[in-house]
């Protein structure tokens, strides 16, 4: 997992061990600038507390949504989505906000885990500004999943993380990127060779002119220079040393707001 600390003066840790308590994804609005610091979580899980030695294995993914050009000034934000499994049944409007509907099929032969977008007519909660779709997807050892890009999507992508799958006649195996073709209605997956673990992003164009340098992405590049001037200026918050205690940490952030 991973621990969090930003200019906001908010701390947070997530991810997949027992401690976190199903919040497993973090969804940062950076908009008009924020400072924040990521480190990884290597404390003793629920199982090896008291232990003198225990392991501790950490992957993850971080992706990066581009926001329309009305969204890019706006308040920064930090929240934590929690894995909240539903029936294929479900209605989205039941579905508690700050939550990630995880859907089992297929006598749990394949889970889906919505992080955005729709799968199915069960909307993820989250509160993106642009129209993607994002998906993690794990699939039983010779098991199938099938899932309806919406037509606006004219970009999606497929990344293999474990295990081999096959989409008609072709096999991709692990750590391989899929770009998939708008041609078609139905993407129609296979595990093959065991189990497998996919993540699935699509979204809409925004037809935007994009303009980024390090970790700043306007529209412009006149715009980039104003981004960069107002982190100068501190306008983002100061940076901190990792070293600092919580306390010393929200000391500093309170002195440069």
């Amino acid at each position: 997992g991973m621990v969090h600390r930003d200019s906001l003066g908010i701390k947070q840790s997530y991810g997949a061990e027992k401690r976190h308590d199903s919040k497993h994804v973090q969804w940062l609005t950076a908009g008009a600038g924020i400072q924040h610091e990521e480190m990884w979580d290597i404390e003793p899980d629920t199982q090896d507390e008291g232990k003198l030695l225990w392991s501790s294995s950490q992957e993850l993914y971080q992706l990066w949504i581009n926001m329309p050009s009305d969204y890019k000034m706006s308040k920064p934000n930090a929240e934590l989505l929690e894995a909240y499994p539903v029936a294929s049944s479900t209605s989205s409007s039941t579905i508690p906000d700050n939550t990630t509907p995880v859907v089992k099929e297929n006598n749990d032969a394949t889970t889906t885990t919505v992080v955005a977008g729709e799968y199915k007519g069960i909307r993820a909660p989250v509160d993106s500004p642009t129209n993607v779709s994002m998906m993690r997807v794990q699939l039983s050892k010779d098991s199938s999943w099938t899932h309806n890009i919406p037509s606006s999507h004219e970009t999606a992508i497929i990344y293999v993380r474990n295990g081999s799958i096959q989409i008609g006649t072709q096999r991709i195996p692990p750590h391989y990127t899929v770009y998939l073709t708008s041609q078609g209605e139905e993407l129609s997956i296979q595990s093959l060779e065991g189990e497998a673990d996919i993540l699935l992003l699509s979204g809409e164009p925004l037809r935007e002119p994009i303009a980024s340098q390090g970790s700043m992405v306007m529209n412009t590049q006149p715009e980039i220079q104003q981004a960069y001037l107002d982190y100068q200026l501190g306008k983002m918050g100061l940076p901190w040393s990792e070293k600092l205690s919580d306390e010393e940490w929200q000391q500093h952030v309170k002195r440069n707001p």
